[in-house]
């Protein structure tokens, strides 16, 4: 059966409410050196890898995520290029790759804040995408998220912050407009009620608060997407 967020999800290039040419601008600023190695932890149906191997030819790379039919997609629409995604846990990866990527997929490391230290173990470039909260939620919004609670996101300078305190430096940053948001909420709706997915209602949405919120058509799950090097001396100015 397929996962709450695929089916919200169907037919969008990428399950967060990020614009295309934000998602290309923020690939195309990735400091990559020749013939990178990419990761992609979360990687969904991997479109944002499978873009970012295109636009640093020739690059390889790995996607990782725990939804077994996003995966097979992901494996099918790699064909010809080199890359590869596995059924696997994000945290048995090791290793070292040219960059990582984690867009509105935190909880595949523990959620925000410990994936930035996460990432940072990984590759010494990340391309991250994380919500953040506009104003101080009230307890009723907490709830209509399905129990969220305020720990879970920051605010925008907080979550800069993090970054900084992670060991990058901010190189690129792009925020979901609210025209952003109202083409994605539309999108949800629209698959939420289109007759294919009706044996599906009840489906119960993912565990990870983002997931559960997106589910709701209402939520903060990516409105910052940016690519980040880390420090070369620890630095933490942007």
């Amino acid at each position: 059966m397929p996962s709450a967020s695929r089916i919200a999800h169907s037919g969008m290039p990428f399950a967060n409410p990020m614009s295309e040419a934000a998602v290309n601008a923020a690939i195309a600023a990735l400091p990559l050196p020749s013939y990178p190695v990419v990761l992609d932890t979360g990687c969904g149906n991997g479109e944002i890898l499978l873009r970012t191997l295109q636009a640093h030819a020739p690059a390889s790379g790995i996607g990782v995520d725990l939804d077994a039919d996003a995966v097979a997609e992901a494996n099918e629409r790699a064909v010809g290029l080199p890359a590869r995604f596995e059924l696997r846990d994000a945290a048995t990866i090791d290793g070292w790759f040219d960059a990582a990527i984690n867009v509105g997929a935190s909880h595949a490391h523990g959620g925000f804040p410990a994936a930035l230290k996460a990432l940072k173990s990984l590759a010494p470039v990340a391309m991250y995408g994380e919500g953040f909260w506009q104003k101080p939620p009230s307890p009723e919004f907490l709830a209509a998220l399905g129990g969220a609670t305020v720990d879970e996101l920051s605010d925008l300078d907080g979550l800069r912050a993090e970054i900084r305190d992670a060991g990058f430096h901010i190189a690129h940053e792009s925020l979901a407009t609210e025209h952003d948001w109202a083409c994605y909420e539309e999108a949800l709706a629209a698959s939420a009620e289109d007759p294919r997915h009706t044996r599906h209602r009840r489906l119960r949405p993912p565990d990870s608060p983002p997931t559960r919120a997106a589910w709701r058509y209402r939520h903060p799950r990516l409105r910052a997407l940016g690519s980040a090097r880390l420090n070369r001396a620890g630095r933490r100015s942007v």
